[in-house]
């Protein structure tokens, strides 16, 4: 079958990879506008455009996706199918009904659960203890379409949201091609969602981003795990932005909110309302991540026991 597929961030690649290695061709990939970045605001190209580029795929990056352009070249192409994954826009009806069989979205939850912009973040920070990938066929409301096939995985608890789209990337690789080769073949049934059990996963912003300290600790430790990579929980000591990565929960009782229990080189703990949270990775202000032991063999006087952190 042609193949449209729509796709920017680095966890949609191993799905390109399978498609443009399988008896299907890919006749183009949609990806979202390079976006500025950095104090310089330099437009970055997305890690799909960056695989296209080093693989000579064509693509294109439509600001707009109702303009008469894109369907006009949608049009040329007579794509088969259409298949979005964490493209980063809403897919207009007229686009998504161009294609012979249709078009098809590849969605990090178990649907009606967790529709929307950060179903991976939002189920850790909620404390969920599985999720998976849903294949489903689009339509014009917000992930409500039919569901064909959906896989279900574990949330580990040192998963981060940046471990569990690893996992994800790669069930929904593994998937991917069965599942169109039964759209080619009409091979498959269709199951409507329960609408009523639906929920939703807004976007993070930054400027929740901030660990607070008066929470009870397995919230902080999902919190932080949840938001890495990206945005990156944070936590200002000495005046500095301290970026947190990973958190484990601990079961040393609290000494305080925000209180430095312990630092060595094996160990941070920062006292929450209830328990104390170990902090596994950091980095200050312009430099890179690193481990709780590094941070300690370059700063061993950062951190001062019995002084409190906002």
């Amino acid at each position: 079958m042609k193949i449209v597929y729509a796709a920017t961030p680095e966890i949609s690649i191993s799905c390109l990879e399978k498609l443009f290695n399988s008896s299907h061709e890919v006749s183009l990939i949609l990806t979202m506008p390079d976006k500025p970045s950095g104090r310089g605001k330099k437009l970055i190209p997305g890690p799909i455009k960056k695989y296209c580029i080093e693989n000579s795929l064509p693509f294109i990056q439509p600001e707009n996706l109702n303009n008469f352009d894109l369907e006009n070249k949608l049009k040329e192409i007579a794509p088969d199918l259409l298949v979005v994954f964490a493209y980063g826009k809403i897919i207009p009806k007229k686009i998504f009904e161009l294609p012979t069989h249709g078009s098809i979205n590849i969605h990090t939850s178990i649907l009606p659960s967790y529709r929307g912009a950060a179903p991976i973040q939002r189920a850790i920070i909620n404390g969920e203890k599985s999720s998976g990938i849903t294949f489903m066929k689009l339509s014009e409301g917000l992930d409500e379409g039919p569901i064909l096939e959906y896989f279900e995985m574990a949330i580990e608890d040192d998963d981060t949201a940046g471990t569990l789209a690893d996992k994800m990337s790669k069930v929904s690789s593994n998937n991917i091609i069965q599942t169109i080769d039964n759209i080619e073949l009409n091979n498959y049934k269709i199951t409507e969602q329960d609408h009523s059990k639906a929920s939703y996963a807004d976007k993070l912003l930054k400027k929740e981003s901030c660990i607070e300290w008066n929470n009870k600790a397995m919230d902080i430790k999902n919190m932080i795990n949840g938001y890495s990579p990206n945005p990156c929980a944070y936590t200002i000591y000495k005046k500095e932005r301290i970026n947190v990565y990973r958190a484990k929960l601990s079961s040393t009782k609290s000494e305080g909110a925000g209180k430095i229990m312990e630092f060595s080189r094996n160990k941070l703990l920062i006292g929450a309302e209830d328990f104390s949270v170990e902090l596994l990775e950091l980095s200050r202000p312009g430099k890179r991540k690193i481990s709780i032991g590094d941070f300690y063999n370059g700063s061993k006087d950062f951190f001062n026991p019995g002084k409190y952190i906002t």
